[in-house]
């Protein structure tokens, strides 16, 4: 395999999921002998962009510096799909017209940009995203933590569809259960099953995770939930509610749940706990280990680099042509 030169020119901030990919990949890379940087002025084979986080005006420049250039844009889902305003699927539509490798992060996340919403155009492989099986796992320092049956709910953001407000109806419907909220929960109720944790390190979510029974979840539309993928690493069973990528995600690991039906769930997943357990870690290193996910990248990146060397500067032309038609 050709050690490529790849340009990410995305400042790292720890805040979602995307963030900590990027990271995680640029070190996988390094350790596999290619060159990174975060110079988009560079001189480098490959630039890598996660949706609409460099702007269509720096890859146009950077493709008239060099026209043989390899673009890909990892794609996160649609915006609109989170709630958002329809700008920043513009954007990412505007960046899709330069791809020449467009990678989705799920079945859904390709239904969701490419039907549901109609945002990318064009077409690429499917892979799910990686979880530290190192960091998340059923081994490690725990935390002393209230209940028999203890629930952590995760969501560094407020958007109401992360589904804050029904956590909090099942916490004053089913007080024998405790639910450990982690992240940003400003409106949590004061109950005495409903604990919010703040917003925690990685370490510290890892040892609140391992000392639960389960993940909760209702955040809808998700494309490749991490919070789902470090649940799942850490023996978790995840009940969800049935959206977005979800059940693609958890597999046979966890449960659809409602408010409604809660309880049933509640009682299945107490008789299944420990099968739930084995399979919840099977699932996350069958399918999200960061080794093989990282490589099938490389592949996939390498693939498109060679074809993309063979094409001349009237490719360039082509795509701004099309980015202004599309203004």
């Amino acid at each position: 395999m050709t050690k490529l030169r790849v340009c990410i020119p995305i400042e790292f901030k720890a805040q979602g999921g995307g963030f900590y990919f990027l990271r995680s990949f640029e070190q996988h890379l390094q350790k596999m002998g290619w060159l990174v940087t975060s110079n988009i002025s560079a001189n480098y084979d490959v630039l890598f962009t996660n949706h609409w986080m460099v702007s269509p005006r720096q890859i146009a420049s950077a493709l008239r510096r060099r026209p043989s250039l390899c673009v890909v844009q990892r794609i996160d889902g649609a915006a609109q799909d989170y709630g958002r305003g329809a700008e920043s699927d513009f954007i990412q539509a505007q960046v899709n017209v330069f791809a020449d490798l467009t990678i989705f992060q799920s079945e859904y996340c390709r239904f969701s940009t490419r039907q549901k919403f109609n945002v990318i155009a064009q077409d690429g492989p499917v892979i799910h995203n990686p979880v530290d099986l190192e960091q998340f796992s059923p081994e490690g320092d725990r935390r002393q933590l209230a209940g028999q049956m203890r629930f952590a709910a995760i969501s560094w953001s407020t958007n109401p569809r992360k589904g804050a407000a029904s956590l909090y109806e099942i916490a004053r419907q089913n007080p024998q259960v405790h639910i450990y909220l982690c992240g940003n929960y400003l409106d949590a109720p004061d109950l005495p099953n409903l604990h919010p944790m703040g917003v925690l390190g990685r370490e510290e979510l890892a040892q609140i995770l391992r000392s639960c029974s389960a993940l909760l979840t209702f955040s809808e539309n998700e494309a490749c939930p991490n919070h789902v993928l470090e649940a799942l690493a850490s023996g978790l069973p995840v009940l969800y509610i049935d959206s977005g990528a979800m059940s693609e995600v958890v597999g046979d690991a966890g449960y659809p749940v409602s408010v409604e039906t809660f309880p049933l769930v509640l009682t299945k997943l107490q008789a299944d706990h420990e099968q739930l357990v084995k399979r919840a870690r099977s699932r996350a290193e069958q399918h999200f280990d960061p080794n093989r996910i990282f490589n099938a990248y490389m592949e996939q990146i390498q693939n498109a680099y060679q074809r993309t060397r063979r094409i001349n500067f009237a490719r360039s032309v082509r795509a701004w042509n099309a980015l202004l038609s599309r203004r």
